[in-house]
């Protein structure tokens, strides 16, 4: 068993960063993208989670039924391994 686990380690941090990795197709690389907006940019078409006067990016969003804070979501936000809430996914919309 000690010989696979250093092979089981790496797939699993592999798997766990592939979520936070966005494919720049101007520059043909691929970077780790994660972060938080005061702003959305105008020209922003990517994914990203609005919450508390902030706009997230480069996060999972994880659709079914939370129970947080005394109350239910239909969905939270995963970024970085903080869940968030109670905010609104857009799948590349702009936020009105």
């Amino acid at each position: 068993m000690k010989i696979y686990q250093p092979l089981i380690l790496g797939i699993l941090g592999a798997v766990v960063l592939s979520s936070c990795v966005v494919r720049d197709t101007r520059r043909g690389v691929t970077v780790a993208a994660v972060g938080s907006y005061d702003t959305l940019p105008r020209s922003n078409r990517s994914p990203y989670y609005y919450y508390g006067n902030r706009y997230y990016y480069g996060g999972n969003w994880e659709p079914g039924r939370y129970y947080n804070e005394g109350r239910y979501h239909s969905g939270r936000y995963n970024q970085g391994g903080n869940y968030y809430y109670g905010g609104r996914y857009s799948a590349g919309r702009r936020h009105r």
